[in-house]
């Protein structure tokens, strides 16, 4: 794997906390003795060389996850969760791959995985003076947005033309600061090798979500193929295993409290550098919202699930993955407010002003008051965005209305004043009102009170009549003649002067909607131009203000979090030890989900003393443990090495008081939960075997 050099981004790092989610340079910039003292082994090279690449290198970005190479023959480890919705789309009620598990007796046997694509990174190329000298010809705010975004589109087109096989992204760092073009090998035959039964790979549910202790056995494999010349393609029964160039051996040696433990992965996106009104618009309002209408909205899936067995499936995946932004927004709302992290940001902000002055850094007495502006004037309309981000979030739940507002949206802008005709189609579609009284009904209620119950001086303009609440709501509803797919198309056909005349409730709020989406990316595009001038000022003075170890906020971009194996103690009076085993696991087993296991593993169970992975040091197969790494979402899947860049472990989860961590790393709450990769031998080989998959995971070198 070939790596071109990039600027570095930051001094070197002389520190070695375990807060901060580094570059690949970064790491290598780090004082690399002192790790060593910590139980790294490998050389600074080893681990990763800008143009040779190295145990990082076995890294990979799957589905919005992070997955790893652990066979030369394109073997990825990556949790369950992140598979479950191509194992969901498998799964019939006869074929049920999710309840019972799938292992794959040969390569042969091996299926293709829907949606599943893995993105191997070649090299990163910085770009930084090419995009900031587009960015000085712009005029205003919304012009720099433009200009930018221009600008990384002809990159990214440029980077592709270059290079076959190849997908290309920009990243931005440091606000704009900086920005770096990754070119990556995109594979998309994708094929499932082995998933656990649901039992065991999601066992504990919601109710131990983003908890401790924890008993699930977040895993799945997966391998990529592509064709015999190494070229990407679709899924074809000629392809071939891809040859990684680099893949992470498994340890069998286990961990124990303060080893060494380094998480490698993709994490989403933090917001370290935010200001303290940015925190409490998100603690006082966003947060809160968000727990409420999807704790509403996962009730109304769950409940049509249950009607149905196929639509449970179909249902499944959505559940779990609206059931993870719940239960964060619950984690944000507890940890914000538990780490005060609003007075803390306040704290900063005063002891920056004061370094500002005594530094005498004339250039930067301003920009804290431009950042506080700008989160200030966010918070004018966060009401409105909070409301149109539920629309994206639950549209493809309310397929009727989304297509509604696509046509009043296309309509009203269109020089003709006329819907395109395949929008028009479309919502002639009896489909649209699919499962209308189980799934769409209900959950236009819980969307259009939401737009109802906006403040006076930040409601959707058009939307005054569902002011009066639920009364109206249901007014609506018994009104709409929008179920029915000749009236829909119909009015849409006519084009802009009946729509914009349609006394029809549900048409009214889809015309409001359609307005102020156009309103809100409007804003929002003019928002984020100011923050490309304001922002990277910002950072610059954070820079400075806060010393040489900086690392930039998550993006998406490879990253390295360096830990060690930690208990934690979660309250007073309370202290978590850093491992659980299969005892614990029994121990919550009541034969109903979440915590039934399946028959095999209870009869695993019985004899595991005997089982090679069985800890003697734990008195138990190990099951999961504990680092005090800086992790967020994305770094699912993640693979954790030891200093010799053995795979101990694959990171899953944080613990609740650790989910707004994303705002703030914390040496006594930060944590993350990892499935012991022992714990998954033992599955491979004792619960559901598959010979072939161990064999190719322990002769691996």
């Amino acid at each position: 794997m070939l790596f071109r050099p990039v600027l570095l981004l930051l001094a070197a790092v002389t520190l070695l906390p375990d807060e901060g989610q580094w570059l690949p340079t970064q790491v290598r910039a780090m004082d690399w003795a002192a790790l060593q003292k910590r139980g790294m082994v490998l050389t600074k090279d080893q681990f990763w060389h800008p143009e040779n690449g190295g145990t990082l290198s076995a890294t990979v970005q799957i589905n919005g996850c992070t997955a790893s190479f652990v066979s030369k023959d394109g073997l990825l480890l990556t949790n369950h969760h992140c598979g479950f919705g191509a194992v969901s789309e498998l799964s019939t009620p006869e074929d049920n791959l999710l309840r019972d598990g799938f292992a794959a007796k040969d390569r042969g046997s091996e299926r293709p995985a829907p949606g599943m694509v893995a993105a191997v990174l070649k090299r990163i190329e910085d770009v930084t003076a090419v995009v900031h000298a587009e960015q000085q010809k712009a005029k205003s705010d919304l012009e720099r947005f433009e200009v930018t975004q221009r600008t990384l589109q002809k990159l990214v087109a440029e980077g592709e033309k270059r290079e076959a096989n190849t997908k290309c992204s920009v990243a931005s760092f440091l606000e704009g600061k900086e920005y770096h073009l990754y070119y990556r090998t995109q594979i998309r035959d994708v094929r499932l090798v082995y998933a656990p039964p649901r039992a065991i790979g999601e066992f504990g549910g919601e109710v131990d979500n983003w908890e401790w202790p924890r008993h699930t056995g977040d895993f799945m494999f997966f391998r990529a193929y592509v064709a015999p010349d190494g070229a990407v393609r679709d899924h074809h029964p000629e392809n071939v295993p891809y040859q990684a160039q680099h893949f992470l051996p498994v340890s069998t040696d286990g961990v124990q409290q303060g080893d060494l433990a380094i998480i490698m992965g993709y994490p989403g996106r933090t917001q370290r550098y935010k200001t303290s009104r940015g925190v409490m618009t998100q603690q006082g309002y966003v947060y809160p919202r968000r727990l409420d209408v999807l704790t509403r909205a996962i009730a109304v899936l769950e409940a049509a699930g249950r009607t149905d067995e196929r639509l449970g499936l179909a249902v499944a995946d959505r559940v779990k993955s609206l059931a993870n932004v719940q239960k964060n927004a619950s984690g944000m709302i507890f940890g914000l407010r538990n780490n005060g992290t609003a007075a803390r940001k306040l704290r900063e902000e005063e002891e920056f002003t004061a370094f500002v002055k005594a530094a005498g850094k004339a250039e930067w007495n301003g920009v804290l008051a431009e950042m506080l502006a700008i989160d200030e004037a966010e918070a004018a309309v966060i009401e409105k965005e909070t409301t149109m981000a539920f629309l994206g979030l639950l549209g493809e739940d309310v397929p009727l209305l989304g297509a509604m507002i696509e046509a009043c949206g296309s309509a009203l802008a269109s020089p003709i004043g006329k819907a395109p005709s395949r929008v028009v189609q479309v919502l002639g579609s009896d489909e649209l009102t699919a499962h209308w009284e189980t799934i769409q009904q209900p959950l236009l209620r819980i969307l259009a009170g939401e737009v109802g119950g906006l403040s006076a001086a930040q409601r959707i303009a058009g939307t005054d009549f569902l002011a009066d609440g639920e009364k109206a709501v249901e007014a609506m509803l018994a009104a709409t003649t929008m179920r029915d797919a000749a009236a829909r198309k119909a009015l849409f056909a006519a084009g802009k002067d009946a729509i914009t005349a349609s006394a029809d409730p549900m048409v009214q709020l889809a015309r409001a909607l359609a307005g102020e989406r156009v309103a809100t990316v409007q804003r929002q595009r003019e928002r984020f131009g100011k923050l490309l001038d304001v922002g990277r000022r910002w950072i610059q003075a954070q820079e400075s203000f806060r010393g040489q170890s900086f690392y930039p906020d998550a993006n998406s971009t490879l990253r390295v979090s360096i830990a060690e194996v930690a208990g934690y103690s979660p309250r007073e009076a309370v202290t978590y030890a850093p491992h659980t085993t299969v005892a614990g696991l029994l121990q919550k087993e009541t034969g109903k989900e979440p915590f039934a296991n399946p028959k095999a593993l209870l009869a695993a169970a019985a004899t595991r003393q005997q089982s090679r992975w069985f800890d003697k040091r734990l008195g138990d197969v190990p099951v999961c443990f504990l680092t005090n790494g800086d992790t967020t979402g994305g770094n699912s899947g993640s693979p954790v090495v030891d200093g010799k860049g053995r795979l101990i472990g694959l990171n899953f989860d944080r613990v609740f008081e650790n989910v707004a961590g994303d705002f703030g790393w914390s040496r006594e709450r930060s944590r993350n939960v990892v499935c012991d990769v022992r714990y998954v031998l033992w599955v491979v080989e004792s619960v559901m075997p598959s010979p072939a998959l161990l064999g190719e995971l322990l002769t691996t070198k």
